[in-house]
């Protein structure tokens, strides 16, 4: 019995042994894919990590403070169909030198021109809006400025009213 049981065991022996040695040659190799894998993630983690802290940097050192005279105009009272402009001025307060990215209208009745290029700091620019009233009513647009202020994006504001057109009224002689 001792032996029968030692035959056995001995069998069972090479068929654990034949089992191991199959799936720790496939480990070998699922574990330098997962080294692998592991190393290039650890690489482009630390990478953009850098990259992200130059690009911050970058923008630190970079930002600058627009200051507007006045961030608001009222029109008052417009005649239909007239255009009406306005011209707001602006100063870099700040230490770098400032750029306006852009300029964006909540509507297309609202067309905007301003300083291009690099505004040294104290110096200064302007922004012109210009308001198309071919619709009647009243009005509030708003003019982002989009730069590399620390206050950015920053907001204007227009307003006004547009009376409506009176009516010819149809009176019968009758």
């Amino acid at each position: 019995m001792g032996r029968l049981y030692s035959g056995r065991y001995s069998a069972l022996k090479n068929v654990c042994f034949k089992i191991k040695a199959v799936p720790a040659q496939s480990n070998l190799k699922g574990t330098s894919l997962v080294f692998s894998f592991i190393l290039v993630s650890l690489i482009l983690l630390i990478s953009c990590t850098f990259a992200s802290k130059e690009k911050s940097r970058e923008l630190n050192y970079e930002l600058t403070v627009i200051k507007f005279k006045k961030n608001s105009y009222d029109f008052g009272t417009i005649p239909l169909g007239k255009s009406v402009s306005v011209v707001f001025e602006f100063s870099n307060t700040g230490q770098s030198p400032l750029i306006i990215k852009d300029v964006k209208s909540s509507c297309g009745c609202t067309v905007t021109q301003w300083s291009k290029g690099i505004i040294r700091p104290n110096a200064g620019g302007s922004v012109r809006v210009v308001y198309d009233g071919k619709n009647p009513g009243k009005f509030d647009k708003s003019i982002e400025i989009i730069s590399n202020s620390k206050n950015s994006p920053f907001l204007l504001t227009i307003k006004g009213r547009i009376p409506y057109p009176k009516i010819a009224s149809k009176h019968s002689k009758y």
